[in-house]
């Protein structure tokens, strides 16, 4: 758990620090079951990924099975940070 909540703030933190763009768009698929294919190349895919896993309670996440993450998230250079509610 310590080492998905290390994982989770790191990404967190890299989106936070330059994200925006346009497009997004939500799945059908639970944001504990698998990372959306958009939030390696859309920025706000991927920021809508991680808010949308972070609102999931720590108490129902500790049985489930890891989620594969790409090995990097999306990110801007030329636009604001979203701002992350």
């Amino acid at each position: 758990m310590a080492k998905q909540t290390l994982l989770l703030m790191s990404f967190a933190s890299v989106l936070l620090t330059a994200c925006g763009g346009g497009g997004g768009g939500g799945g059908s698929i639970p944001v504990t079951e698998a990372v959306p294919a958009a939030a390696s190349s859309d920025p706000v895919a991927a920021t809508n990924y991680v808010t949308a896993l972070t609102a999931v309670p720590a108490t129902t996440t500790d049985t489930l099975e890891p989620v594969t993450v790409p090995d990097t998230l999306a990110s801007s250079d030329t636009t604001e940070p979203a701002a992350i509610p």
